[in-house]
């Protein structure tokens, strides 16, 4: 092809792409792939034939300063305008040189928006976990039906390294400063704006699965909150936030409570669910990897030994840092809850919410599921039929069905 031609003009373009970390690449199904081609690990011809090659549901990862000051792995899948061809070559040098050179994209992007009224899905994932989650399953069903879809890793993974060099916790306050600068990023409008092309109010429908889920409630804390009514940083009105989806969410209350449940009802799965955290042995434990996170055998729910291994590997990268649960603990949303009926005292100026839970979920049990969803104004939850990750394995579409069926309700 003629831009063959071209590549091979291009050879003095590697050095300078490890420096700038901020142009588009596929987003491949090996995380160490996309951590290598972040930090300039692959050619620049790799780079642009594979992205030719890319079709028009393929998520593709960047990282980008975010408003925060957090350099973040980003992820985005993005329905293409009606009229436009997929995987234009000139797309793909318009993007390359872009990045390279610091050319503002956000202009063009506004001539090139997602042409779609159907609202942004932004998710959030948990711990052990890093946008891949999304990306495997629910990034290309989503946009194949035309949803937008944007995720972000959170500080302490492999592609979002911690604001404080050589930390291994992160408080609480970092991620929701971070997820708020991402939400607001996603404007074309916003001064931080992340260059997606989403418009200058993109319609949001925020996700989170469970320590993104406690993350989201805390953010929800504070730009919905009492104690937000003299805050200028947050103001509900900057973000046009269209409903909240908390799957599988560590509950309000965080993992005290449920952990003395487990401790009662079986010392097993307790000590499984301290080991595969605290000591981390669902890195190396294939048998509790599976208990924990996908449940069954192979058979039940599609993940091989293989499959087991590859998401050890990521969460060995994506555990450089953890959350910092002393901290947490003092800070947890329940402590603003109704003593009564559990409700957050923002609850009514929330737009729709839902609260999935899984019926084989061995982390967060029952209860847990409950105490969040009456947290969030809800009488009960929604149960599907999955394990813990609801978005990976072939019972994957049970909880992409739910939330297909919310955000189809919302107007």
């Amino acid at each position: 092809m003629m831009i063959v031609g071209w590549l091979s003009c291009l050879s003095f373009l590697p050095p300078i792409l490890s420096i700038t970390m901020a142009f588009e690449v596929p987003f491949p199904q090996s995380s160490a792939e996309i951590r290598a081609s972040i930090s300039g690990g692959r050619d620049v011809s790799t780079l642009v034939a594979t992205s030719i090659q890319n079709n028009d549901h393929q998520p593709i990862t960047r990282q980008i300063q975010l408003g925060s000051g957090t350099i973040a792995e980003v992820v985005s899948c993005i329905p293409p305008p009606k009229n436009k061809n997929s995987s234009s070559q000139e797309d793909v040098l318009e993007n390359l040189f872009s990045s390279l050179f610091g050319i503002d994209k956000t202009s063009s992007n506004k001539n090139n928006k997602s042409q779609t009224n159907k609202p942004t899905l932004a998710f959030l994932h948990g711990s052990f976990h890093a946008s891949w989650c999304w990306a495997e399953k629910y990034m290309p069903f989503f946009a194949s039906l035309g949803y937008p879809c944007v995720a972000f890793s959170l500080q302490g993974t492999g592609g979002t390294p911690v604001m404080e060099v050589g930390a291994k916790k992160v408080r609480i306050a970092s991620h929701v400063a971070d997820l708020d600068s991402f939400l607001k990023g996603l404007s074309d409008h916003d001064t931080a704006s992340l260059g997606l092309g989403l418009g200058d109010s993109p319609k949001i429908v925020l996700i989170g699965h469970s320590f993104g889920g406690l993350t989201i409630m805390k953010w929800l804390e504070q730009t919905y909150g009492d104690n937000n009514k003299n805050n200028n940083n947050n103001n509900p009105n900057d973000i046009n936030l269209a409903g909240v989806g908390l799957i599988c969410s560590v509950p309000p209350s965080g993992n005290g409570a449920m952990t003395m449940r487990f401790i009662r009802r079986s010392l097993r799965d307790a000590w499984k669910i301290t080991a595969g955290f605290v000591m981390k042995k669902a890195i190396t434990d294939k048998a509790i990897c599976r208990d924990l996170f996908f449940g069954g055998t192979e058979d039940d729910n599609g993940i091989s030994d293989e499959d087991i291994e590859r998401y050890q590997s990521y969460f060995q990268r994506d555990t450089v840092a953890t959350i910092d649960l002393g901290d947490l603990a003092k800070k947890l949303p329940s402590a603003l809850a109704d003593k009564e009926t559990g409700r957050a005292p923002f609850v009514d100026s929330l737009p729709p919410v839902l609260v999935i839970g899984a019926s084989e979920d061995f982390i967060v049990d029952k209860e847990g599921v409950d105490e969040t969803a009456r947290y969030m104004g809800l009488e009960e939850p929604l149960i599907v039929d999955s394990p813990h990750d609801v978005m990976l394995g072939k019972r994957w579409n049970n909880g992409a069905d739910a939330i297909l069926e919310f955000v189809g309700a919302l107007r």
